[in-house]
């Protein structure tokens, strides 16, 4: 059976970025599955997928405004030292979060400490960097009406 839509699909699959970190591998969890076409897992691993069969393997590369967006040097900005807690000393290259006034949560990697100020970069890691996705099927079946009511396999 071919890989269609409220098909529900098995997958091992490893996303590497270019500089060959792994950010995502079903390696130590085992095989995934879910039903395709509902937005349940990755939409660029969904669509390498779409039409193939249980055994069939497929490599995507995804360029970094596909994958993890592309680096911006405007989300590269001083920040006082005061907007941390007192207790913290900041350290060149590590990541800390903090909370904007509208309450969400910003994540920033320390470039420097320069006097009561920090250059902090608030780009993903990954960002631009192009993703490379090898996905294998495992196994592919036919929705049960249930499932397909419930939209979901749980």
């Amino acid at each position: 059976m071919q890989i269609t839509k409220d098909a529900v699909v098995t997958i091992e699959y490893t996303a590497r970025l270019e500089d060959g970190r792994i950010v995502d591998s079903t390696e130590q969890c085992g095989p995934v599955t879910y039903l395709h076409g509902n937005e349940q897992i990755f939409p660029a691993l969904e669509q390498a997928v779409e039409g193939l069969e249980a055994g069939a393997e497929r490599t995507l590369r995804l360029a970094a405004s596909a994958s993890y967006g592309e680096r911006r040097e405007d989300l590269v900005r001083r920040l006082p030292r005061a907007c941390l807690p007192p207790d913290l000393t900041p350290a060149c290259g590590e990541r800390y979060s903090l909370r904007s006034p509208d309450g969400q949560r910003l994540v920033f990697r320390v470039l420097a400490v320069e006097g009561e100020d920090l250059v902090a970069d608030f780009n993903n890691p990954a960002a631009g960097l192009a993703l490379e996705i090898h996905a294998r099927v495992v196994a592919v079946r036919r929705a049960t009406e249930s499932e397909l009511r419930r939209g979901t396999l749980r």
